[in-house]
């Protein structure tokens, strides 16, 4: 199942983010099951949204890797899609 997440993790500011993305990007685009990942910033934080090919991979990604080195416990939200279109 193609999976959604998406996470606000509130008092990261865009400065952390940025430094966490340098760190992660190469091996979030190798992560198996990885699709896409777009992150905006709010006034009390950042949000992130991913996409994935199954809630498996996103969790053991997400535990690994992000969950260590954030400021914050955040917990994603999580939708199944229904469909799903590349170009």
């Amino acid at each position: 199942m193609v999976v959604l997440t998406k996470s606000h993790v509130t008092d990261l500011t865009r400065e952390q983010y940025e430094g966490l993305a340098a760190v992660l990007t190469d091996k979030l685009k190798a992560a198996p099951g990885f699709i896409a990942h777009y992150a905006w910033e709010h006034e009390d934080g950042m949000s992130v949204v991913e996409i994935w090919d199954s809630d498996e991979q996103h969790d053991a990604w997400f535990e690994n890797n992000v969950k260590p080195n954030l400021p914050v416990q955040v917990i994603p939200e999580k939708h199944e899609l229904v469909n799903k279109v590349t170009a």
